[in-house]
């Protein structure tokens, strides 16, 4: 008796399970994908990410052509720089990066917003995405197959299941429960703040051309990227896929405000309770003696659109016994924003994976050959995505006798 059809479990509706459910889908694989919010929007994850030739040709791969289109259409201008600037928006170092004026995925080097970008990967997989499904926990079946529990009391169940579920995964919890996440002690205020006539002209030209960076003595610094859609995501829509809606309306500069906890709050509650206008309120106080320009452009932020994080990432670890469990992104390498790498090697993971499953689907490879392929090759590359962020810089304000004890963990 033929063997049934390779079933795939991805837990964890972010940038990478969603990916890799577009790559399954186009290549005739089932998939069903179980995120646990409500809607897409239900929760602040961020803003303006950094795309690079590793994310762009795995979208390029996963995605359907008027997809892939879609999320071209809606780039930012290509980053050409990054501008290490003082607070008073003296530049201090500029750096030369790859980007170029082209559409190649192989030489893309641009901005996307967080949420249109999720929004694309989104689109036709109503019959795969089901929201408001919590995981629980899985049960490996003697058969081989794997069933997944979830907290409304519901079980699907797979020959295969992915943790795509984010720095805070159940699934690794379970599977690997001795693999370490480490805080950082660096937290960020994001904010985000709508380009107008009246923000436009506080803009400084080199943000133009690339994301820049406040550096400040006093372990403090301030990340600042534009997002300047080539289209408004509407427009883009309305062209390549009407059926697509989106949340983000219009360019706009992100910022964070990024120091050691204890330079916020005395603790994470006092902080993480703060709403967004306090928030903004905490951020001017930190940089009354900037430049009135930056300080202008906080002001002009959108008070609901402000939220803090804090920084953590994952300690590298050794290869476990390949089994029907494997893991992406932040599931397995989480990382400092500081390398502009964390979407990157979720999009590459999912690319990688997907391809690997191909070769299960078409028996090019056993199920357990591939998984042990694909992790031995993501574990090395994403590991050393997380050692390249915690030396890369956004971040690393101390001075090297003072560093911190995350910093020395990836120090080689």
């Amino acid at each position: 008796m033929s063997k049934a059809p390779l079933h795939v479990l991805i837990i964890g509706g972010g940038l990478g399970g969603l990916c890799l459910a577009q790559g399954l889908r186009q290549a005739g694989i089932r998939v069903a994908l179980y995120e646990r919010d409500s809607t897409s929007v239900f929760r602040r994850q961020g803003y303006r990410i950094h795309i690079d030739a590793r994310g762009a040709t795995s979208l390029h791969a996963c995605l359907p052509p008027h997809l892939f289109d879609l999320f071209m259409a809606t780039t930012s201008q290509p980053s050409t720089q990054v501008t290490v600037i003082n607070k008073q928006l003296k530049k201090l170092k500029v750096i030369g990066t790859a980007g170029i004026e082209s559409d190649d995925p192989a030489k893309l080097s641009t901005a996307v917003d967080r949420l249109t970008l999720r929004e694309i990967l989104l689109a036709d997989l109503d019959n795969v995405v089901r929201f408001g499904k919590e995981f629980s926990h899985y049960q490996q079946q003697a058969d081989g197959s794997i069933q997944a529990y979830f907290t409304d009391g519901t079980i699907a169940q797979g020959d295969l299941l992915v943790a795509a579920d984010g720095i805070n995964s159940r699934i690794r919890q379970q599977f690997l429960p001795h693999l370490a996440i480490t805080d950082t002690d660096m937290r960020c205020i994001y904010g985000k703040t709508l380009l107008t006539e009246a923000t436009q002209a506080l803009i400084p030209n080199f943000l133009h051309r690339g994301f820049s960076v406040v550096v400040d003595l006093q372990q403090v610094s301030m990340a600042l990227g534009l997002v300047e859609f080539r289209q408004t995501p509407a427009e883009a829509a309305a062209n390549l896929a009407p059926h697509v809606s989106f949340y983000t309306k219009g360019s706009y500069l992100m910022w964070s405000l990024n120091a050691p906890r204890a330079y916020f709050a005395e603790s994470d509650q006092e902080l993480f309770h703060l709403n967004g206008l306090q928030l903004q309120t905490l951020t001017l106080k930190k940089i009354k003696h900037w430049h009135p320009d930056l300080r202008k452009l906080v002001v002009a932020g959108d008070p609901v659109e402000i939220f803090p994080i804090a920084v953590r990432v994952s300690v590298p670890c050794e290869p476990w016994q390949s089994t029907n469990i494997t893991l992406l992104g932040d599931a397995i390498h989480a990382m400092s924003p500081a390398g502009g790498s964390g979407a990157n090697m979720a999009l590459l993971d999912a690319y990688r994976l997907c391809q690997a499953l191909i070769t299960v689907a078409s028996a090019e490879k056993t199920q357990l050959q591939a998984i042990h392929d694909y992790e031995t090759r993501m574990l090395k590359e994403g590991f050393d995505a997380v050692r390249f962020s915690a030396r890369g810089g956004i971040f690393q304000t101390e001075t090297p006798d003072k560093r911190s004890q995350w910093q020395k963990l990836f120090r080689h």
